[in-house]
């Protein structure tokens, strides 16, 4: 149904654009990618739709094919201030980019090594685990992904450690429920968050497996049990902290003794939806956004707890100001 209607609202846009000489794919392609935007666009609501229409016609005339077209997607974008979508097509893709400050080098040259899971026991037997961008793949791979995160966090558990410092300030996004499931044990078992799209959706842990409502998406064969809701928890955020790492810091929210250290995250909290266009062209829109364990919607970069804006000192974890932050905090909870 809703297919059929966007063709047909892409028919009647065509007989606008016409005149302005574009070739008829790039009036299918734009007359789609419009009326997608309108009725699904998370900012849909403060876009003067007829304005922004009559200038993206005006902007594409003369185009002959979607290749041309990469600056009438950067505006499109900008004008539903939607920086976390992209257009694909074949093998390009455009996207809007907001201004923002660049990334500390601290971050920036972790990347470019790959970051991997990691653990340490550091001292007071307080356990150290970051958790790295995890990307989208077929359900073994997920499911393998997750087993390895949870298996890293039960190695830690299973030491006795007095709580345990989760450092997402390296993890950009991905697949959020593999991340999500390897935590269960810090998580807890049932509705832990949602997307508010339309028709809304849970996230929802269970019977070992990550749940988008009713749909089992990744599960795992834990080797240690859920721990209780008093077990602290103390959670590094920053810039490097984006999209599905956004989410998953977001899981974290209100949950009992659970501390937000660091800086204020990439603010990439939107959800996103494919909608292809035919075979060689699609969009990805940002159509909603997350919500905590309590139904708290957030729109804008999640903030930490306690601000600490020292440098990240990834190389020597031992002696990075915000995890001897979290450390104290740890032990003062367990005084």
């Amino acid at each position: 149904m809703r297919i059929r209607q966007v063709l047909i609202l892409s028919l009647l846009w065509l007989v606008t654009a016409s005149s302005l000489g574009q070739s008829k794919d790039v009036q299918f392609l734009l007359d789609t990618t419009l009326s997608l935007m309108q009725r699904h666009s998370v900012n849909a609501a403060s876009v003067n739709w007829a304005a922004l229409r009559k200038e993206i016609y005006a902007q594409s005339a003369g185009k002959e094919n979607a290749y041309q077209l990469g600056p009438v997607y950067r505006k499109l974008f900008e004008a539903v201030g939607d920086f976390h979508g992209a257009f694909f097509c074949w093998d390009s893709s455009y996207k809007w980019q907001r201004p923002e400050s660049p990334y500390p080098d601290s971050i920036v040259n972790e990347w470019k090594k790959g970051v991997t899971i990691q653990t340490k026991l550091l001292d007071g037997n307080i356990g150290y685990l970051r958790v790295p961008f995890m990307s989208f793949a077929q359900r073994p791979a997920l499911d393998a992904k997750a087993q390895a995160l949870n298996d890293s966090l039960c190695a830690l558990i299973q030491g006795n450690v007095k709580g345990i410092v989760l450092d997402l300030r390296l993890n950009g996004g991905g697949a959020m429920f593999p991340m999500m499931l390897g935590l269960q044990q810090v998580l807890g078992e049932g509705k832990i968050g949602s997307f508010v799209t339309n028709p809304p959706e849970d996230w929802i842990i269970k019977n070992n497996g990550f749940y988008l409502d009713t749909t089992l998406l990744t599960a795992i064969v834990p080797k240690c049990k859920i721990l209780p809701a008093s077990f602290p928890v103390a959670v590094l955020i920053g810039r490097g902290t984006g999209s599905s790492g956004e989410f998953l810091a977001m899981a974290f929210k209100e949950r009992k003794n659970t501390i937000f250290i660091g800086d204020e995250t990439a603010g990439y909290i939107t959800v996103n939806q494919g909608f292809p266009i035919n075979d060689a062209v699609s969009l990805l829109l940002a159509v909603g956004y997350g919500t905590d364990r309590t139904g708290r919607v957030y729109k804008a970069a999640l903030v930490a707890d306690i601000i600490n804006r020292e440098p990240d000192n990834f190389n020597n974890i031992k002696s990075d100001k915000k995890v001897l932050a979290a450390m104290k905090w740890i032990t003062d909870k367990k005084k």
